[in-house]
């Protein structure tokens, strides 16, 4: 009894639509799975639906990036009233903010002589939150670049000379914002940061006296002592732990739903906490 609970699809920068991702999940033999796309919830009616259809448990999910101390910091949300007006609209101010963001790095691209707008972008994309992996797939796909890899690298990635950064969206705001729509806020891969062990823990104490409920425990790539390390996060500061592949599809093709990298085993339990924590039902 296997679950993903960090699943992303084409509405932020997946390859898998709702559906693909739902029948992924079925035909890993997964009894649970969540959608979780970056900054929007445009997808996840379409997710609700399929997973209805496919006998799979699921939930409303979202995952909010944000930035704290010039770190990249992301915040899981599970079971909020998404579709609250006041919901909504916050998360249409935030991708206004990014868009602003692309206008000003596809303005520096163009100036470098690359045919790029975030108006074509959004039509190459179309629904989707736009992210700067949406840039590096459209430069590589159309022969700007030889890969992707090569987009962030030379042009786009911090200190590169098209880079531009993001109007930051704090973890306080974030939990606060979740917490507000009766939502489950999780720490997502806390070993992403590349905090040292005290600062991990230091911050993680914060987030749960801002209201953390959860903790990413389970993560592909996650050794056996780093799950260890958040375990004990967990259990130090109250909080549920949860887990997901974080799945991408082409975008990250080492990375299969439910297993992973191939090690992957997220127990049913990380879905039954969430359950339980939650105040609406789909």
């Amino acid at each position: 009894m296997n679950v993903d609970l960090h699943l992303h699809s084409v509405f932020s920068d997946g390859s898998c639509t709702p559906e693909e991702l739902a029948g992924l999940a079925a035909e890993a033999g997964l009894a649970a799975a969540v959608l979780t796309d970056h900054d929007t919830v445009q997808g996840l009616p379409r997710m609700l639906e399929a997973c209805r259809r496919r006998g799979l448990a699921t939930m409303a999910g979202i995952e909010l990036s944000c930035t704290w101390k010039d770190k990249s910091i992301h915040i899981l949300g599970y079971g909020m009233d998404w579709e609250a007006p006041s919901f909504q609209s916050t998360l249409e101010g935030w991708q206004k903010d990014r868009d602003e963001r692309y206008d000003i790095i596809t303005e520096k691209l163009r100036a470098r002589g690359y045919p790029l707008s975030t108006e074509l972008l959004h039509r190459e994309f179309p629904g989707a939150v736009l992210t700067r992996a949406h840039i590096a797939v459209y430069m590589a796909e159309h022969g700007m670049a030889p890969d992707k890899d090569t987009v962030f690298r030379t042009l786009i990635g911090k200190g590169c000379p098209c880079y531009a950064p993001r109007k930051p969206v704090t973890p306080e705001a974030a939990i606060s914002f979740l917490l507000d729509h009766g939502g489950i806020p999780v720490f997502a891969h806390p070993i992403l940061t590349r905090m040292s062990g005290p600062q991990l823990e230091e911050f993680t104490g914060y987030l749960a006296g801002l209201g953390l409920a959860g903790i990413e425990g389970f993560y592909s790539g996650y050794t056996p002592v780093q799950e260890a390390l958040v375990a004990g996060l967990a259990e130090t500061y109250g909080l549920i732990l949860t887990g997901g592949s974080d799945f991408h599809g082409t975008a990250k093709p080492s990375i299969s739903v439910g297993t992973g990298k191939g090690g992957l085993h997220v127990p049913y339990s990380c879905f039954r906490a969430l359950e339980q924590k939650q105040t609406r039902s789909f």
